[in-house]
């Protein structure tokens, strides 16, 4: 309750009470109705609750029929959550004074509480239908008329509040809500000036403030705005989240990081606020770190749908080096001391002991050639302790990790002649177990599964539903049901075209013996927005003021892999449906499992041929092609089918490999047809550790290799260096494609904001960000910029 309503609650409480003789109340025999009304509306104001409770309770037995006071006991269960019991109590002071304007308007607020907003219309109305001047009913209805969408009914509402009371500042903090949600910032910022001019200390008006003034681009003016919302209220979450955004699109990434994790400490259970941590975290090396970072960090990765854990491991490792215990049981394993000084047991219960560094084993190649080193060594032990029955089930947690990551990253470390022969040993045994009806120990079973998937194995089925631990049942699930799963989706998925092109087929070949990549979690949207909202808001700020999208667009995903990309623009964009479609059943079997994980179902799968989709008669609105073009046969003849497949107006994101930045690869490729590598597993591991050794040697070409995250999985690295086609492009070869496809080129888009950060400063006008002269310049003076791709946006005239 404001100020205004206070008084107006006490008054009605003096008017409700003279309207009956003053009967003394139970306990206070010196009380009337008219003072015991009094008295509990003081201690409801103070936020005494359970002493204005008491109090109305005593008033209705003294007279059940006392309006006021159950309207009163109707809102202290709204206050406390108890909306049904608000809904019945208030209905019954709407009976017994069925023109009482107040317990129409605060039952609307219970109504729209539980969802009911037709309902809390009709109660708003009838308030306003008792009370026309009821400035305040008028504001609330102006909310439920937002939440349903209803923006011109709404501001027409807080337009009217406000000319019955223009010092209102609350219906002026709102209006300037609908305005920005109605694309009319201006106006919007205006609104919550005069809100402030009001009331200075309106910690939600300078929040709001500051959210219209980020998107107007006013990011330093943002930055104040939410600061004074700070100074005033300390704890509000939100505003330390949307400083944090502020921050971030300023390129200070460590100063958002703080914002995020302070807005997670008021409200731990936000999507997302450790969607915007997780963000912020992304180009973080760590030079410092405590306990409280290691649990946010584990918080995170814990999440359902946070972000891609593969995003983290560079800045998760930089962080787990900082301590000291950590590190020392690195040198002690990298030493050559394994089996001398310490044990594989030893170092394998101590890791147990760090569960952020076990979390980001299980869910993502460990992108860091220190971090294999260690973990080569130790499966090694692991190896050696299962051959000689030295199982001590304290290495579980640790060992079930590494089984994980081998298979993640599909198993990509060298092995040794020792190690084969030693794994030779171990699959024997275990069929002698399993002939003689005997179970298979856990840390055997992990063990293999460091080596070689255990759905490979022809007795996998038959363990599959044993009584496992809570950590090795983590490997069976892994590496036997969701294979095996994966295996049966395989027949659900149609064939939308044939696959006719050569290189096509080589190409799906490649992809099919393994799905790529394989993956855990990926990172989904807190909150789906427009195709035009987003792209017109940071990061991308494009200029799409006369585009027009459909209510309900209809997306192509040209080349999905394995999900990540598919689900993440499901996510991404409101209202979509998506076609997803690629070459290889194994990646769509793989997408869809992940999927229906998930219990997304806006996302239909196929597979087909590019080259051959323009026979499906179908348009688009958008159309993603990430990494994909670049493997064709004749790239410009599949971007071509795209383009036609597009809506004029449409919006189509493409992501191709750069000549300038991969320059690393080039040599990489040379060096494989040199040497005449294979495709096989055996021949990628010899030629990482090739490239590793040339690395180590000072060649500084190849050393860039190492900085892939592709190099350190199987099918990652096959796809980086490998692979049986690529073309790779330049800016003029982009400009002139775009142009001759009849495209605008929107603006590229960056994993994190330090590279266009860069750019700006140098080239500060807006309009520069879509200067592919001025962006070869840039790419020219800092070749590794598009090292991933060039992942741009463009639209169709």
């Amino acid at each position: 309750m404001n100020r205004a309503e206070k008084r107006r609650h006490q008054k009605m409480a003096k008017q409700a009470a003279k309207k009956r003789p003053p009967p003394p109340l139970m306990q206070d025999k010196t009380l009337s109705i008219q003072q015991a009304l009094e008295l509990a509306v003081q201690h409801h104001n103070a936020g005494e609750l359970q002493k204005a409770e008491n109090i109305y309770q005593q008033i209705l037995q003294t007279d059940p029929n006392q309006h006021v006071a159950l309207h009163f006991l109707g809102l202290i269960a709204h206050q406390v959550g108890k909306n049904d019991v608000a809904v019945e109590l208030i209905q019954k002071a709407i009976i017994r004074n069925p023109n009482y304007a107040e317990a129409h308007n605060n039952l609307g607020n219970v109504l729209k509480k539980q969802g009911r907003l037709d309902d809390a219309v009709t109660r708003f109305l009838k308030a306003l239908s008792i009370k026309p001047d009821y400035a305040n009913a008028y504001n609330n209805l102006g909310n439920v008329l937002k939440e349903q969408g209803r923006l011109d009914d709404a501001v027409a509402n807080y337009d009217k509040a406000l000319t019955i009371n223009p010092d209102y500042a609350e219906a002026h903090n709102n209006l300037g809500i609908a305005l920005q949600e109605q694309g009319r910032l201006d106006a919007a910022v205006a609104s919550y000036h005069k809100a402030l001019t009001v009331k200075p200390d309106y910690a939600e008006a300078h929040n709001n403030l500051g959210i219209a003034l980020q998107k107007q681009g006013s990011v330093d003016d943002a930055v104040v705005s939410y600061r004074r919302a700070l100074t005033i209220n300390p704890d509000y979450a939100a505003a330390h989240s949307n400083l944090g955004n502020a921050l971030q699109e300023q390129g200070l990434s460590e100063e958002a990081m703080k914002c995020f994790r302070k807005a997670i400490s008021h409200d731990p259970q936000n999507d997302g606020f450790w969607a915007n941590f997780g963000q912020s975290v992304k180009g973080v090396i760590f030079t410092s770190a405590d306990d409280d970072l290691y649990r946010d960090l584990l918080h995170f990765l814990k999440r359902p749908a946070a972000g891609r854990p593969s995003n983290f491991v560079k800045p998760i490792v930089s962080a787990l080096f900082q301590n000291a215990e950590f590190s020392k049981l690195f040198d002690q394993t990298v030493s050559g001391n394994l089996d001398k000084t310490t044990s594989f047991e030893d170092v394998a219960i101590q890791l147990s002991k760090f569960p952020l560094f076990l979390e980001i084993l299980k869910l993502a190649p460990i992108s860091d050639l220190e971090i294999e080193k260690m973990l080569r060594l130790l499966r090694q032990g692991m190896q050696k302790d299962a051959l000689k029955g030295n199982i001590n089930v304290a290495t579980l947690p640790f060992s079930t990790a590494l089984a994980l990551q081998c298979f993640i990253n599909e198993y990509v470390y060298l092995v040794s002649e020792e190690e084969i022969n030693g794994l030779n040993t171990l699959e024997q045994q275990v069929i002698d177990l399993l002939n003689n009806g005997q179970n298979i120990p856990p840390f055997i079973l992990v063990t293999l599964g460091a080596y070689k998937p255990l759905h490979e194995y022809s007795w996998a089925e038959s363990i599959q539903d044993c009584e496992w631990g809570d950590d090795s049942i983590e490997v069976v699930e892994r590496q036997i049901s969701e294979p095996k799963e994966e295996q049966s989706l395989r027949s659900k998925i149609p064939c939308l075209t044939p696959i006719k092109d050569a290189v096509s087929h080589s190409v799906r070949e490649q992809y099919e013996k393994n799905p790529y990549p394989r993956w855990v979690k990926t990172s989904l949207e807190t909150k789906a927005k427009s195709i035009k909202d987003t792209l017109q808001e940071f990061p991308f700020h494009f200029d799409l003021e006369e585009s027009e999208f459909p209510k309900s667009p209809q997306v192509l995903i040209a080349g999905c892999g394995t999900g990540q990309h598919s689900i993440q623009t499901a996510s991404r964009f409101s209202n979509t449906i998506v076609l997803a479609v690629d070459l290889s059943l194994s990646s769509l079997s793989h997408s869809l499992r992940k999927t229906n994980e998930l219990k997304i179902s806006n996302i239909e799968y196929s597979q087909a041929d590019i080259m051959e989709l323009g026979s499906i008669g179908q348009k688009f609105d958008l159309i993603e092609s990430i990494g994909v073009l670049h493997h064709l046969g004749d790239p410009m003849a599949g971007w071509q089918v795209l383009t036609k497949l597009l809506q004029s107006g449409g919006i189509m994101r493409i992501g191709l490999y750069s000549e300038t930045a991969r320059q690393s690869v080039i040599e990489g490729r040379s060096i494989i047809a040199d040497k005449e590598y294979g495709r096989s597993p055996e021949d990628i591991r010899r030629c990482r550790q090739d490239i590793i050794t040339m690395a180590e040697c000072g060649n500084e070409e190849i050393a860039k290799l190492l900085d892939f995250a592709d190099f350190y999985s199987m099918s990652e690295c096959r796809d980086l260096l490998f692979h049986v086609q690529e073309h790779r492009f330049t800016l003029p070869q982009i400009e002139d494609a775009l142009n001759s496809l009849n495209l605008k080129f929107l603006g590229f888009e960056f994993a994190d904001q330090s590279t266009m950060k860069k750019f700006e400063k140098s080239n500060p006008n807006k309009s520069s960000q879509s200067s592919f002269s001025l962006w070869k310049e840039f790419e020219q003076r800092n070749p590794d910029t598009f090292i991933g791709m060039y992942q741009f946006w463009c639209q169709k005239r």
